[in-house]
């Protein structure tokens, strides 16, 4: 649960890197919903930022990526064994869940890989190509979003969940950005 900045991106593709799969959790979710996710999860360690972390509840180890670089700099640099195969989990997404109990759809990497090599061809992107990524991470969209511009070497930028909201401030930052992946 990290607010959308370039910390998001880099917390998602360490997790990766680990060999881990992620559960988005969206800061606007209730407590109730984040706590039921944590717990059914199992979640050993919670990548997060001070400007959420009031609504989480007080459960999983927790790593501030926003002021923690001190603590995670006395990590290792080597890299790591490259542990992920085709059937490991990517991300689990939670549905509401039409008991109103969230359900997790788990994700494979095979799935992600698939998808993103097809949007590759087609549509396409292009190494001078810049996507402006509006989604929640909570939301399937977002993995095009955020990896599709970086196996593609184009650039990527995160609007704001403000910005994302309000039109006239996402107009703004779609001109400011310079988005080119919306002409395809």
């Amino acid at each position: 649960m990290v607010s959308r900045s370039p910390e998001l991106l880099v917390a998602i593709l360490g997790i990766l890197k680990a060999g881990g799969a992620y559960v988005p959790l969206d800061p606007i979710y209730p407590k109730d919903r984040i706590g039921t996710i944590l717990e059914d999860t199992s979640a050993p360690v919670l990548l997060t930022d001070k400007a959420v972390a009031d609504a989480l509840p007080e459960s999983a180890e927790r790593v501030y990526v926003d002021s923690d670089w001190s603590v995670i700099a006395q990590e290792s640099a080597e890299d790591l064994p490259r542990s992920a195969s085709p059937e490991n989990l990517i991300y689990v997404l939670y549905t509401s869940g039409s008991t109103g109990k969230p359900k997790g759809a788990q994700i494979e990497h095979r799935n992600v890989t698939n998808f993103l090599a097809s949007m590759l061809r087609k549509p396409g992107l292009a190494p001078e190509d810049v996507w402006l990524a509006v989604t929640t991470l909570s939301f399937d969209f977002s993995v095009l979003e955020l990896y599709l511009p970086l196996l593609a070497g184009a650039g990527v930028v995160l609007a704001s969940r403000e910005q994302a909201a309000d039109p006239e401030q996402l107009q703004e930052l779609l001109a400011a950005s310079k988005a080119t992946a919306d002409r395809k």
